[in-house]
């Protein structure tokens, strides 16, 4: 996170980074959700996640944007190392157990789909940053719901 986001950043703009961030953990989570809930058939290796927390979808998200922004723009050297970064990472997701791979695929995904939408070649829209304010904001509120109903719950 601490070197990808600025990165995307930079090629992107911070608003859409947001964006594409937020894709990535939407289509990460949305994804880790379906494989949980309907692959409970599948061998242990390949069933869904009961359970997942952390940014590793969201992460995924900025790696597919990349690999996009290579694509799109030209620069293969970017794609390509964004690549390998990410398959090292997925393949390195079956060495241990509780990682969630349907939550790093549905990310990368997520971004990658974001990134196609967000032309990278284009400049940044004041919406995109607007937007991303908005989606922060309801971050926030999403985060001070949660911390207020554990009190309710554990009371």
């Amino acid at each position: 996170m601490r070197q990808l986001a600025p990165a995307t950043a930079e090629l992107y703009g911070a608003g859409r980074m947001v964006l594409i961030y937020t894709a990535g953990s939407v289509g990460g989570f949305l994804a880790s959700s379906v494989a949980g809930q309907y692959l409970f058939f599948l061998p242990r290796l390949l069933q869904g996640a009961a359970f997942t927390v952390g940014a590793s979808a969201p992460i995924f998200g900025l790696l597919g944007a990349l690999v996009w922004y290579g694509w799109r723009s030209g620069s293969r050297a970017l794609g390509q190392q964004a690549w390998t970064w990410a398959l090292a990472m997925f393949v390195f997701g079956f060495l241990f157990a509780g990682v969630d791979n349907y939550a790093h695929a549905g990310g990368f995904a997520g971004g990658w789909l974001a990134a196609r939408l967000l032309d990278p070649l284009r400049p940044e829209r004041p919406g995109h940053v607007l937007t991303a304010l908005g989606l922060l904001a309801a971050t926030l509120l999403a985060v001070l719901v949660s911390v207020l109903q554990s009190f309710t719950i554990a009371s």
